[in-house]
Protein backbone atom coordinates (compact mmCIF):
# COMPACT_ATOMS: atom_id res chain seq x y z
CA UNK A 1 0.00 0.00 0.00
CA UNK A 2 -0.34 2.60 0.38
CA UNK A 3 -0.37 5.31 -0.09
CA UNK A 4 0.04 11.21 -0.61
CA UNK A 5 -0.63 18.51 -2.16
CA UNK A 6 -1.44 21.66 -2.13
CA UNK A 7 -4.27 23.14 0.51
CA UNK A 8 -7.43 24.53 -1.02
CA UNK A 9 -10.95 24.32 0.81
CA UNK A 10 -12.50 21.65 2.73
CA UNK A 11 -15.36 20.21 0.04
CA UNK A 12 -12.85 17.61 -1.47
CA UNK A 13 -10.77 15.17 0.96
CA UNK A 14 -7.51 15.41 -1.18
CA UNK A 15 -7.64 19.20 -1.62
CA UNK A 16 -8.13 19.51 2.73
CA UNK A 17 -5.83 16.81 3.91
CA UNK A 18 -2.16 17.86 1.12
CA UNK A 19 -1.18 20.90 2.92
CA UNK A 20 0.41 19.01 6.44
CA UNK A 21 2.30 20.81 8.74
CA UNK A 22 5.45 20.25 10.46
CA UNK A 23 4.59 20.61 14.46
CA UNK A 24 1.29 22.11 15.93
CA UNK A 25 -0.32 23.98 18.78
CA UNK A 26 -2.51 20.67 18.76
CA UNK A 27 0.27 18.21 19.35
CA UNK A 28 1.46 17.17 22.66
CA UNK A 29 5.31 15.77 22.85
CA UNK A 30 5.26 12.61 23.71
CA UNK A 31 4.71 11.25 27.26
CA UNK A 32 8.27 9.18 27.16
CA UNK A 33 11.43 8.65 24.60
CA UNK A 34 10.50 5.82 22.04
CA UNK A 35 13.24 3.75 21.23
CA UNK A 36 14.68 4.70 17.72
CA UNK A 37 15.17 0.81 16.14
CA UNK A 38 16.20 1.11 12.69
CA UNK A 39 19.10 3.30 11.39
CA UNK A 40 18.76 4.56 7.29
CA UNK A 41 21.44 4.64 4.83
CA UNK A 42 20.93 6.06 1.65
CA UNK A 43 20.94 3.66 -1.26
CA UNK A 44 19.47 5.59 -4.32
CA UNK A 45 17.52 9.06 -4.81
CA UNK A 46 14.99 9.64 -8.04
CA UNK A 47 14.64 13.61 -8.64
CA UNK A 48 11.81 14.60 -10.36
CA UNK A 49 14.14 17.73 -12.25
CA UNK A 50 16.90 15.16 -13.36
CA UNK A 51 15.10 14.26 -16.75
CA UNK A 52 13.01 17.49 -18.08
CA UNK A 53 11.11 14.93 -19.87
CA UNK A 54 9.69 12.93 -17.40
CA UNK A 55 9.13 15.43 -14.71
CA UNK A 56 6.63 14.69 -11.84
CA UNK A 57 4.85 15.61 -9.09
CA UNK A 58 4.86 12.54 -6.62
CA UNK A 59 2.22 11.59 -4.19
CA UNK A 60 2.66 8.15 -3.74
CA UNK A 61 5.17 5.36 -4.96
CA UNK A 62 4.87 1.00 -4.75
CA UNK A 63 7.14 -0.76 -5.94
CA UNK A 64 6.39 -4.51 -7.45
CA UNK A 65 8.12 -8.33 -6.91
CA UNK A 66 10.97 -7.20 -9.87
CA UNK A 67 11.91 -3.92 -8.25
CA UNK A 68 9.85 -1.48 -10.72
CA UNK A 69 9.08 1.78 -9.16
CA UNK A 70 5.90 2.95 -9.80
CA UNK A 71 5.38 6.64 -9.29
CA UNK A 72 2.02 8.61 -9.10
CA UNK A 73 2.19 11.92 -10.56
CA UNK A 74 -1.15 13.44 -9.93
CA UNK A 75 -0.34 16.92 -11.85
CA UNK A 76 0.25 14.94 -15.13
CA UNK A 77 -2.21 12.20 -14.46
CA UNK A 78 0.23 9.49 -15.24
CA UNK A 79 2.41 6.59 -13.78
CA UNK A 80 5.94 6.51 -14.16
CA UNK A 81 7.82 3.28 -13.52
CA UNK A 82 11.42 3.25 -12.99
CA UNK A 83 14.02 0.70 -12.72
CA UNK A 84 15.40 -0.97 -8.91
CA UNK A 85 18.64 1.50 -9.86
CA UNK A 86 16.55 4.79 -10.94
CA UNK A 87 16.41 4.58 -14.75
CA UNK A 88 13.15 5.50 -16.55
CA UNK A 89 11.50 2.95 -18.35
CA UNK A 90 7.83 3.87 -19.25
CA UNK A 91 5.07 5.81 -18.25
CA UNK A 92 1.08 5.49 -18.83
CA UNK A 93 -1.89 7.11 -18.04
CA UNK A 94 -2.65 10.55 -19.02
CA UNK A 95 -5.59 13.11 -18.40
CA UNK A 96 -8.99 12.64 -20.89
CA UNK A 97 -12.14 10.15 -20.69
CA UNK A 98 -10.68 7.78 -23.02
CA UNK A 99 -10.02 3.95 -21.95
CA UNK A 100 -7.17 4.21 -19.43
CA UNK A 101 -7.31 7.69 -18.97
CA UNK A 102 -8.04 9.97 -16.03
CA UNK A 103 -10.62 12.68 -15.48
CA UNK A 104 -9.17 12.61 -12.02
CA UNK A 105 -6.21 11.00 -10.53
CA UNK A 106 -6.59 10.28 -7.06
CA UNK A 107 -3.91 10.27 -4.67
CA UNK A 108 -3.42 6.80 -3.50
CA UNK A 109 -3.05 3.31 -5.81
CA UNK A 110 -1.37 -0.41 -5.51
CA UNK A 111 -0.18 -2.92 -7.65
CA UNK A 112 -1.72 -6.70 -6.44
CA UNK A 113 0.14 -9.60 -6.03
CA UNK A 114 0.75 -10.23 -9.88
CA UNK A 115 1.81 -6.56 -10.62
CA UNK A 116 -1.49 -5.52 -11.80
CA UNK A 117 -2.06 -1.44 -11.19
CA UNK A 118 -5.35 0.08 -9.79
CA UNK A 119 -5.91 3.56 -9.66
CA UNK A 120 -8.12 5.45 -8.58
CA UNK A 121 -10.08 7.44 -11.00
CA UNK A 122 -12.87 10.52 -10.50
CA UNK A 123 -12.74 9.54 -7.01
CA UNK A 124 -15.13 6.70 -7.34
CA UNK A 125 -14.19 4.20 -9.80
CA UNK A 126 -10.89 2.60 -10.73
CA UNK A 127 -8.46 2.04 -13.72
CA UNK A 128 -6.60 -1.22 -13.62
CA UNK A 129 -3.18 -2.22 -15.78
CA UNK A 130 -1.73 -4.70 -16.90
CA UNK A 131 1.89 -4.39 -15.05
CA UNK A 132 3.33 -2.93 -18.72
CA UNK A 133 0.66 -0.09 -18.49
CA UNK A 134 -1.69 -1.40 -20.92
CA UNK A 135 -5.03 -0.71 -19.52
CA UNK A 136 -7.25 -3.45 -18.64
CA UNK A 137 -10.37 -2.15 -17.30
CA UNK A 138 -12.03 0.14 -15.08
CA UNK A 139 -14.44 -0.93 -12.03
CA UNK A 140 -17.45 1.19 -10.57
CA UNK A 141 -18.04 0.56 -7.22
CA UNK A 142 -21.28 1.97 -5.95
CA UNK A 143 -19.36 3.88 -3.15
CA UNK A 144 -19.30 7.86 -2.77
CA UNK A 145 -15.35 8.62 -2.72
CA UNK A 146 -12.71 6.39 -2.38
CA UNK A 147 -9.47 7.06 -0.43
CA UNK A 148 -7.38 4.39 -0.28
CA UNK A 149 -7.14 0.74 -2.04
CA UNK A 150 -5.25 -2.53 -1.40
CA UNK A 151 -5.68 -5.00 -3.99
CA UNK A 152 -4.47 -8.92 -3.16
CA UNK A 153 -5.88 -9.79 -6.93
CA UNK A 154 -8.23 -9.00 -9.38
CA UNK A 155 -11.00 -10.35 -7.46
CA UNK A 156 -10.31 -9.26 -3.72
CA UNK A 157 -9.93 -5.25 -4.44
CA UNK A 158 -10.22 -3.47 -0.68
CA UNK A 159 -11.07 0.14 -0.48
CA UNK A 160 -11.58 2.70 2.04
CA UNK A 161 -14.84 4.68 1.28
CA UNK A 162 -17.52 6.49 1.88
CA UNK A 163 -20.94 7.49 0.72
CA UNK A 164 -21.77 10.72 -1.23
CA UNK A 165 -22.10 13.74 0.52
CA UNK A 166 -25.93 13.72 1.33
CA UNK A 167 -25.46 9.64 2.72
CA UNK A 168 -22.54 11.04 4.42
CA UNK A 169 -24.04 13.75 6.44
CA UNK A 170 -26.60 12.20 7.32
CA UNK A 171 -24.48 8.84 9.38
CA UNK A 172 -22.43 8.26 12.23
CA UNK A 173 -20.81 4.89 11.27
CA UNK A 174 -19.72 3.46 8.16
CA UNK A 175 -17.50 0.81 7.14
CA UNK A 176 -13.82 0.88 7.86
CA UNK A 177 -12.77 -1.28 4.52
CA UNK A 178 -14.85 -2.82 1.60
CA UNK A 179 -13.59 -5.89 -0.15
CA UNK A 180 -14.68 -5.43 -3.83
CA UNK A 181 -15.02 -8.37 -6.33
CA UNK A 182 -13.50 -8.36 -10.25
CA UNK A 183 -16.78 -6.60 -11.34
CA UNK A 184 -16.07 -3.81 -8.36
CA UNK A 185 -19.67 -5.47 -6.32
CA UNK A 186 -19.12 -5.10 -2.37
CA UNK A 187 -18.58 -8.82 -1.42
CA UNK A 188 -17.86 -7.63 2.44
CA UNK A 189 -17.61 -5.00 5.10
CA UNK A 190 -14.37 -4.76 7.42
CA UNK A 191 -14.55 -2.68 10.88
CA UNK A 192 -16.08 0.18 11.38
CA UNK A 193 -15.57 3.99 11.96
CA UNK A 194 -17.54 6.36 14.33
CA UNK A 195 -17.97 10.05 14.90
CA UNK A 196 -20.74 12.44 16.27
CA UNK A 197 -19.24 14.86 13.89
CA UNK A 198 -22.00 17.26 12.07
CA UNK A 199 -18.84 18.85 9.65
CA UNK A 200 -19.08 17.20 6.54
CA UNK A 201 -15.27 17.81 6.05
CA UNK A 202 -14.37 16.60 9.03
CA UNK A 203 -15.81 13.52 9.02
CA UNK A 204 -14.10 12.55 5.55
CA UNK A 205 -11.04 13.11 7.61
CA UNK A 206 -12.42 10.57 10.51
CA UNK A 207 -14.11 8.28 7.78
CA UNK A 208 -10.49 7.63 5.90
CA UNK A 209 -8.15 5.18 6.73
CA UNK A 210 -5.24 4.42 4.87
CA UNK A 211 -4.87 0.29 4.22
CA UNK A 212 -2.61 -2.40 3.39
CA UNK A 213 -2.65 -5.96 2.68
CA UNK A 214 -0.17 -8.44 4.21
CA UNK A 215 1.12 -11.82 2.62
CA UNK A 216 -2.14 -14.01 4.24
CA UNK A 217 -4.42 -11.97 3.13
CA UNK A 218 -5.02 -9.84 6.55
CA UNK A 219 -6.45 -6.68 5.92
CA UNK A 220 -4.93 -3.69 7.94
CA UNK A 221 -6.04 -0.47 8.63
CA UNK A 222 -5.15 3.04 10.44
CA UNK A 223 -7.68 5.89 10.83
CA UNK A 224 -6.00 9.05 10.06
CA UNK A 225 -7.84 11.23 12.70
CA UNK A 226 -7.61 9.43 15.77
CA UNK A 227 -4.15 6.92 15.17
CA UNK A 228 -6.31 3.48 15.57
CA UNK A 229 -4.58 0.91 13.71
CA UNK A 230 -6.47 -2.33 12.99
CA UNK A 231 -6.38 -5.98 11.94
CA UNK A 232 -8.37 -8.12 10.51
CA UNK A 233 -7.20 -11.83 8.98
CA UNK A 234 -8.67 -12.87 5.24
CA UNK A 235 -12.22 -13.79 6.26
CA UNK A 236 -12.98 -10.50 7.73
CA UNK A 237 -12.89 -11.89 11.59
CA UNK A 238 -11.02 -9.26 13.64
CA UNK A 239 -7.45 -9.90 15.12
CA UNK A 240 -6.35 -7.16 16.77
CA UNK A 241 -6.82 -2.85 17.42
CA UNK A 242 -4.11 -0.65 18.96
CA UNK A 243 -4.11 3.33 20.04
CA UNK A 244 -0.87 4.83 18.49
CA UNK A 245 2.15 6.38 20.74
CA UNK A 246 1.09 9.72 19.94
CA UNK A 247 -0.44 12.74 21.62
CA UNK A 248 -1.34 14.68 18.68
CA UNK A 249 -4.80 14.99 17.34
CA UNK A 250 -6.53 15.81 14.22
CA UNK A 251 -7.23 19.63 13.68
CA UNK A 252 -8.94 22.01 11.42
CA UNK A 253 -7.32 25.56 10.33
CA UNK A 254 -9.97 28.25 9.04
CA UNK A 255 -8.86 30.17 6.49
CA UNK A 256 -10.81 32.70 4.21
CA UNK A 257 -11.61 30.63 1.25
CA UNK A 258 -12.40 27.81 3.44
CA UNK A 259 -11.19 25.31 6.13
CA UNK A 260 -7.83 23.08 5.65
CA UNK A 261 -8.22 19.84 7.52
CA UNK A 262 -4.96 18.10 9.03
CA UNK A 263 -4.72 14.66 10.19
CA UNK A 264 -2.36 12.21 12.61
CA UNK A 265 -1.23 10.27 10.05
CA UNK A 266 -0.46 9.85 6.41
CA UNK A 267 0.24 6.11 5.57
CA UNK A 268 0.54 2.49 6.61
CA UNK A 269 2.68 -0.16 4.63
CA UNK A 270 2.89 -3.79 5.90
CA UNK A 271 5.79 -6.08 4.91
CA UNK A 272 6.62 -9.39 6.60
CA UNK A 273 5.70 -9.52 9.83
CA UNK A 274 6.18 -5.31 10.30
CA UNK A 275 3.27 -2.61 10.81
CA UNK A 276 4.91 0.84 9.34
CA UNK A 277 2.74 3.93 10.13
CA UNK A 278 3.87 7.02 8.74
CA UNK A 279 2.82 10.37 10.65
CA UNK A 280 2.00 13.64 9.36
CA UNK A 281 2.39 15.93 12.13
CA UNK A 282 6.11 15.27 13.45
CA UNK A 283 8.50 16.52 10.97
CA UNK A 284 11.68 17.45 12.25
CA UNK A 285 15.49 17.99 11.18
CA UNK A 286 15.56 14.17 10.49
CA UNK A 287 12.16 14.06 8.62
CA UNK A 288 8.81 12.60 9.47
CA UNK A 289 8.43 9.53 12.22
CA UNK A 290 7.77 6.29 11.53
CA UNK A 291 6.17 3.97 13.90
CA UNK A 292 6.56 0.29 13.68
CA UNK A 293 4.10 -2.23 15.03
CA UNK A 294 4.22 -6.27 15.28
CA UNK A 295 1.67 -7.33 12.78
CA UNK A 296 0.98 -10.73 14.70
CA UNK A 297 -0.23 -9.04 17.70
CA UNK A 298 0.01 -5.59 17.10
CA UNK A 299 2.47 -4.24 19.79
CA UNK A 300 4.19 -0.84 19.36
CA UNK A 301 8.36 -2.25 18.81
CA UNK A 302 9.73 1.77 18.43
CA UNK A 303 10.18 4.24 15.70
CA UNK A 304 12.68 5.74 13.28
CA UNK A 305 12.83 9.26 11.54
CA UNK A 306 12.56 8.89 7.91
CA UNK A 307 15.71 11.36 7.46
CA UNK A 308 14.17 13.53 4.79
CA UNK A 309 13.88 16.72 6.46
CA UNK A 310 11.01 18.92 4.87
CA UNK A 311 8.89 22.05 5.13
CA UNK A 312 5.90 20.79 4.32
CA UNK A 313 5.41 16.29 4.21
CA UNK A 314 6.86 13.08 3.33
CA UNK A 315 4.19 12.25 1.47
CA UNK A 316 4.04 8.36 1.67
CA UNK A 317 6.21 5.16 2.90
CA UNK A 318 6.61 1.84 0.69
CA UNK A 319 8.72 -0.85 2.15
CA UNK A 320 10.09 -3.85 0.43
CA UNK A 321 12.07 -6.00 2.25
CA UNK A 322 15.06 -3.68 4.31
CA UNK A 323 14.53 -1.21 1.68
CA UNK A 324 12.87 2.11 2.67
CA UNK A 325 10.70 4.64 0.11
CA UNK A 326 9.91 7.80 0.84
CA UNK A 327 9.20 11.46 -0.84
CA UNK A 328 10.75 14.75 0.16
CA UNK A 329 7.33 16.95 -1.32
CA UNK A 330 9.47 20.31 -1.22
CA UNK A 331 12.38 19.17 -3.96
CA UNK A 332 10.50 16.24 -5.57
CA UNK A 333 12.80 13.69 -4.91
CA UNK A 334 12.43 9.64 -4.22
CA UNK A 335 14.51 8.45 -1.24
CA UNK A 336 15.35 4.87 -1.62
CA UNK A 337 17.15 4.04 2.00
CA UNK A 338 18.66 0.43 2.86
CA UNK A 339 17.00 -0.31 6.83
CA UNK A 340 19.31 -1.48 9.62
CA UNK A 341 18.27 -2.27 12.87
CA UNK A 342 19.82 -0.91 15.61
Amino acid sequence: MKPASLCRCCDTLILCMLLIVLISAACGEAEEALPEIVSLETTMIIDSSSDLEHTFTAVDAVVDSHGKIFILDYIRMVILVFSDEGEFLYEFGGHGEGPGEFSSLYINFDLDDSGLVYAINNWNSINIFNNDGSYRCLIEPSVGRIFDIAAVDSSRIYINAFPGAVQLFNTSSIPAVLLLDANGDVIREVGHLETDLEDIGQKKMHFSCAIDTDEDNSIYYVSLADYNVAKYDSSGTFVWSVTGPYTCSAYSVQYETGSSLHPVVWDLDVDQDRVFVLLAQDGDHRGYRVDVFDAYNGEFTGSFYSQTPSDEKNMFIEIDGDDFYTLDFDYGIIHKYKMYPK
